[in-house]
């Protein structure tokens, strides 16, 4: 470019690929959202290069060349969703020409050695040819099989097949590729398995479902890779407690299958829960100890480059090789090897190439959450917790030389702090007995007394740590409230010193398993530092969580508002621009006219973080409309009905996606409780749905009665928000569901409110009348579906029934006043089942509409056909959460509005 640029060519010469791959990631964005074909793509992109070389010398090139880019990158979006061949699995069952739930027969070629589960273990297979209805099919794509163990024998039966990395089988089973739960804010199980690079699944029901037909080629390097980490995750698990075998395996390993609820609940509530997950963290660790190592055996910088990359290439391979370790050990051999070559770049350029090798590689990937939490991280460490600190270190260090011969140009405090910290008077004095002049330096005399002390590096590590990492959450804030909806506060002090304890709890562990070859009892030492360590860091990390404020459970703004996200960065990116223009020695650097610029940036960084935080705008405002929205809980209940003056009312909060505990024992000890690491519905859809709306609180929380299905998931609920107030008709504290609903309302000092039948509550013209159960003087008496609590709400000329389990018992006792039963919607009590919805109680009804709560598959058949062709036979339409998801119905008091996934309708 010439000498009279313009500034952006500057910036572009001095970071050309942070440039280049910003615009190429615009454009996978824009292809993402306009439906552009890849013809125009490609003319675009060819043109805009032509145009760059023929204008090359002019100062406008550089508009064409960014033009290029974006143009690629939307290019490249759309050839990687024309690779997906159309025999792929995911899809022929998303387009319906494979049933999601059939049996079928696939043959295929398993991708890894079988990966053990409490349980079980997992299996991923590349499926050549499926067989639907006597139907061959070629196809392609993973399948993840899951094969349970529930005796010794079913063990053997496992072992005598002998399935291994590379074995051809042939499986008879039920595939299933489909959505779990279908609500505003719920998590898309399709796009998880597509993350994963996964089509379907399937759970094979017995080991004679499966045929070995013979060892398939294999590359040996890898097979061996595969069975010493299989060979590891059984060591550990042999020498190791749950919790503390769980972490190594995990942190290590990359299978989560193995860390029980407790020990991931205290990590994620911590802001830790990322240490478990093989990425950068680990990566980099592994990295560094390689080369580390070979330093001790040649001084060659490319023999150094090559073995540690093929280790860590090799470890890469091992774990799985899944998109986020992939990323980080490609961003790290990028890296490296910009340093062997002696590249005189920049971290940020460094850290642009890996993106944009990546994004080329898998376009799709700039909208996981996982790449753009980590490009996040490392961006924020490399464009400003990097400068920062290397500007705070020469301001600190400034003595007078030929680069730097005045003094630092910043406030007293600022240097007061710097020379504190990175001042050495001992280093100076050195420096002056090599000098030909002298010249005495009025330094802060802290720096002199903390180094004298032996405090400066203590005090210095611990400056560093809480600004990177201060500055790392800062610019993840965004990230933790849409994906995760939670704000560690602890997490800026939390992650530095709970990593470096599972990196050394890792080695301890590695040498034990080594050392266990050997002698039990050398290892034991090992064993039990590592079973320390662990502790350690459970205990720090549990002692941090209990306080209240620890971390918080935030709602995200959605459609518009959503702008707020992009907002918040601005101010974030104006200060890494002033920050990086920002020199300490510099005579026409304008510090007033900076300090102003900073300020402004820091009050709208604020402005924006309080927005987020404390989110005035994210719950709808009330529309003098009642709302009752029935989730999709699969086999459970929830509904959240929306008074018209605003107040909310969620009943029941479904349950019962966790798996059973389960006792796991080793060799000559006791057994010990495994509860899997599996969320609550509560949690994974309830929870979800509501924060999606913007809410933070529910005014009341309403249990209908203590079964698993409907009670569990407020738990969940009553933790996650806050509440004024939680409606039950029993009190069973004998019942273990109950017992955790009521800990953590007396914990939260949530009132305790006994509704009984007769009991009426109104709310801005809208009323609520309690039709079951009886009260009782007994109240801790099982509470079952016949006691479950029938609310009718009445809102001007609409009204709706919500029956919870209730069963024919309690029908028949309601009906002795069959007027109190009329309603336009009804809940069918007991999810469609034939315990409910007796002809008598139907007709008393006379409802329009049928809403029945139950999954696409139940367990139990439900709904039952006989129960729904009574509903329709009284001229009732019948809805069902599991087929319309999340079913919403609007009134204005005098008709509805149902809305759901697929249409909208109106009902008079």
């Amino acid at each position: 470019m010439p000498e009279n640029s313009p500034q952006v060519s500057a910036n572009f010469t001095l970071y050309p690929l942070a440039w280049l791959a910003s615009f190429f990631a615009l454009g996978i964005f824009i292809g993402k959202f306009l439906d552009i074909s890849w013809q125009i793509s490609f003319a675009v992109t060819l043109i805009s290069v032509i145009l760059t070389f023929i204008f090359i010398n002019k100062n406008f090139a550089i508009v064409f060349l960014f033009l290029s880019f974006t143009s690629l990158g939307g290019l490249c979006l759309q050839v990687e969703k024309m690779s997906v061949a159309p025999d792929r699995l995911k899809v022929l069952f998303d387009s319906e020409k494979l049933k999601s739930g059939e049996p079928f027969e696939i043959t295929g070629v398993s991708q890894n050695n079988p990966e053990l589960a409490v349980g079980g273990f997992f299996l991923v297979i590349k499926s050549e040819t499926i067989v639907s209805k006597g139907v061959e099919h070629n196809v392609s794509g993973n399948i993840r099989l899951f094969l349970p163990i529930r005796d010794e024998q079913i063990a053997n039966e496992y072992e005598q097949l002998n399935i291994g990395y590379g074995t051809k089988l042939r499986v008879a089973c039920e595939v299933r590729r489909q959505e779990k739960f279908q609500n505003p804010g719920g998590i898309s199980n399709k796009e998880i398995l597509d993350r994963q690079g996964i089509d379907a699944t399937a759970i094979v029901k017995s080991p004679l479902l499966i045929e070995n037909l013979g060892k398939t080629r294999t590359f040996a390097p890898f097979e061996w890779l595969a069975e010493r980490r299989q060979n590891l995750i059984i060591e550990f698990k042999k020498h190791f407690s749950v919790s503390t075998a769980g972490v190594l395996i995990a942190s290590l390993l990359g299978n989560k299958y193995h860390l029980d609820k407790t020990t991931s609940e205290s990590f994620r509530e911590g802001g830790t829960f990322h240490i478990l997950v093989i990425s950068g963290l680990q990566i980099t660790f592994i990295g560094g100890l390689a080369i580390l190592l070979l330093r001790q055996f040649t001084r060659n910088r490319f023999w150094q480059f090559l073995l540690s990359t093929l280790f860590l290439w090799a470890y890469t391979i091992a774990v799985g090789a899944d998109a986020p370790v992939t990323r980080a050990a490609l961003m790290f051999t990028v890296w490296y090897f910009a340093f062997v070559v002696f590249r005189q770049g920049t971290l940020l350029n460094t850290l642009a190439a890996s993106a944009l090798a990546l994004l080329f590689w898998q376009p799709s990937s700039l909208f996981d959450q996982s790449f753009q939490l980590t490009f996040m991280c490392v961006l924020a460490i490399v464009a400003m917790s990097v400068p920062l600190l290397e500007r705070l270190q020469s301001i600190g260090k400034w003595h007078p030389s030929a680069e730097t011969p005045i003094p630092p140009n910043v406030p007293n405090w600022l240097k007061t702090l710097c020379e504190s910290l990175y001042w050495s008077e001992k280093n100076w004095q050195k420096e002056l007995t090599r000098n030909v002049w002298q010249c005495n330096l009025f330094k802060t005399p802290y720096a002199e007394k903390f180094e004298r002390w032996r405090l400066q590096k203590v005090f210095r590590y611990v400056f560093e740590t809480i600004l990177v990492s201060l500055i790392v959450q800062s610019w993840l804030i965004p990230f933790g409230v849409i994906y995760f909806h939670r704000i560690s506060v602890f997490s800026i002090l939390l992650n530095v010193p709970v990593g470096a304890l599972i990196a050394i709890e890792s080695l301890t562990a590695i040498i034990s398993v080594f050392v266990a070859q050997l002698s039990e009892i050398l290892a034991a030492p090992f064993i039990w530092a590592t079973e320390i360590l662990n502790w350690l860091i459970l205990h720090i990390t549990l002692f941090v969580i209990g306080f209240d404020w620890s971390s918080f459970r935030l709602p995200h703004y959605a459609g518009q508002l959503k702008v707020v996200y992009l907002l918040y960065f601005l101010p974030i990116f104006a200060l890494t621009f002033l920050l990086l223009k920002w020199s300490p020695f510099s005579l026409k650097f304008k510090i007033q006219n900076s300090k102003f610029k900073i300020r402004i940036a820091l009050v709208s960084f604020l402005i924006f973080l309080s927005i987020i935080i404390f989110h005035p705008f994210s719950a709808p405002n009330p529309d003098g409309k009642l709302h009752v929205d029935f989730l999709d809980v699969g086999q459970g209940d929830s509904a959240l009905v929306t008074m018209p003056t605003g107040e909310t009312l969620l009943i029941d909060g479904g349950g019962k996606m966790n798996f059973n505990k389960v006792y796991v024992q080793r060799e000559d000890e006791e057994p010990e409780l495994f509860e899997p690491d599996v969320q609550n519905i509560g949690e994974t859809v309830v929870s979800n749905f509501l924060w999606e709306r913007g809410y933070s609180k529910i005014d009341f929380l309403l249990a209908t009665h203590a079964d698993t299905d409907h009670i569990q998931g407020l738990t969940d609920v009553a933790r996650n928000f806050s509440i004024n107030s939680a409606i039950v008709a029993r009190t069973p504290f004998q019942d273990e569901d109950f017992a955790d609903f009521y800990k953590v309302l007396e914990r939260k000092n949530v009132p305790l409110t006994i509704l009984k039948r007769g009991d009426v509550f109104n709310f801005g013209g809208a009323k609520i009348e309690v039709l079951s159960p009886n009260s009782t003087e007994n109240l801790d008496s099982k509470w079952e579906n016949n006691e479950s609590i029938v609310l009718r709400i009445i809102y001007g000329e609409t009204s709706f029934l919500l029956t919870g389990d209730a069963e024919k018992e309690a029908e028949n006792a309601m009906l002795q006043t069959p007027e109190s039963l009329k309603a336009n919607v009804v809940k069918a009590g007991h999810h469609g089942s034939r315990t409910s919805s007796t002809q008598n109680f139907i007709a008393a009804t006379k409802a329009k509409l049928t809403i029945i709560s139950v999954g696409k598959e139940s367990p139990f058949g439900h709904p039952h056909e006989e129960v729904v062709e009574r509903w329709k036979n009284s001229g009732a339409k019948v809805m069902t959460t599991g087929e319309n998801g999340t079913i919403s119905i609007i009134s204005d008091g005098k008709s509805l509005r149902i809305e759901n996934y697929l249409r909208t309708q109106t009902f008079r």
